[in-house]
């Protein structure tokens, strides 16, 4: 897949993000570089509603101030040069019925295929590329997260073979394990002794453990699509020191999220590991035979 030809081909550069952070996580670079070059680039975040205030713990109080999330996102998104947009969806921590505990968010069901929020992904997806020039980039959904998953059910629907849809691998690919458990990243795995979550051995125990106790269908699974290695391509989008340092730049304004995933010093740690060991960013193509 020549991704640059690709990108420099587009008129307009989507990326669809399942909450504020995710976009720019995995794809802060390239969303950098193109912005950078005088393309429209914007980032369609989807869970951007504000939650219903419930007595959840810590956890629940800090990502409900919403607020302070939006903020976080436009100064993320104005220092990488990005236009932000917000699709208006309640994250899973804010639907009903109540998670019980993190890892009800990490449990997927056939359900998720046939919900609301699904089709509302894939017809959003289906109207941005009404424009012949819009490139979308979204995630596979890799590590199971419920919302994750639902974002990359309603882009694998809305591509079918689509070549202006690609797909980047969400946070929790930095978990070699989690790379593994999915059907497309695994078709290019790394060394298990490269993964960059072993930068920082909190975080990355973290991660390994969150793909352990995952449970339920992928996103391909859901969407009815199955994985062929001769229909997958991965490319690595490089990062310059320049780049780098805008992407880590615009992940610092996220403190509500960086406190949550280990810190900024030790998200900087892995991100930089992950751009040595794989090249930079990657990026899927999906292509019928």
């Amino acid at each position: 897949m020549d991704l640059s030809r690709r990108l420099d081909a587009a008129g307009r550069v989507v990326v669809v993000s399942p909450h504020f952070d995710d976009a720019v996580l995995s794809l802060g670079g390239l969303i950098a570089a193109r912005a950078g070059r005088g393309q429209a680039v914007e980032v369609l975040t989807v869970f951007s509603a504000e939650g219903a205030g419930r007595d959840g713990g810590k956890r629940q109080k800090a990502f409900s101030d919403y607020a302070s999330r939006i903020s976080e996102d436009d100064r993320a998104l104005s220092t990488l040069g990005a236009r932000a947009r917000r699709l208006g969806l309640f994250e899973r921590l804010f639907r009903d019925p109540p998670p019980r505990g993190p890892l009800a968010l990490f449990r997927t069901s056939a359900d998720l295929a046939r919900g609301a929020y699904t089709e509302t992904v894939a017809r959003t997806i289906r109207g941005l590329l009404n424009s012949e020039s819009t490139l979308v980039l979204a995630p596979l959904g890799i590590g199971n997260h419920v919302d994750h998953v639902i974002v990359a059910v309603g882009a694998l629907t809305a591509a079918r073979g689509d070549p202006r849809i690609l797909f980047y691998e969400d946070f929790n690919a930095l978990s070699e394990r989690n790379r593994r458990r999915h059907p497309v990243s695994r078709l290019r795995p790394f060394p298990y002794r490269s993964a960059p979550g072993r930068a920082s051995p909190g975080i990355g125990l973290e991660m390994e453990a969150m793909s352990l106790l995952a449970r339920g269908p992928d996103a391909t699974e859901l969407a009815g699509l199955p994985v062929r290695r001769e229909q997958w391509s991965m490319s690595a989008f490089p990062l310059s020191n320049a780049l780098e340092t805008l992407k880590l730049r615009a992940i610092a304004e996220y403190r509500t999220q960086t406190k949550a995933l280990g810190g900024e010093q030790r998200l900087r740690e892995i991100l930089r590991r992950a751009h040595a060991v794989r090249g930079g960013e990657p990026v899927w193509r999906f292509q019928p035979s």
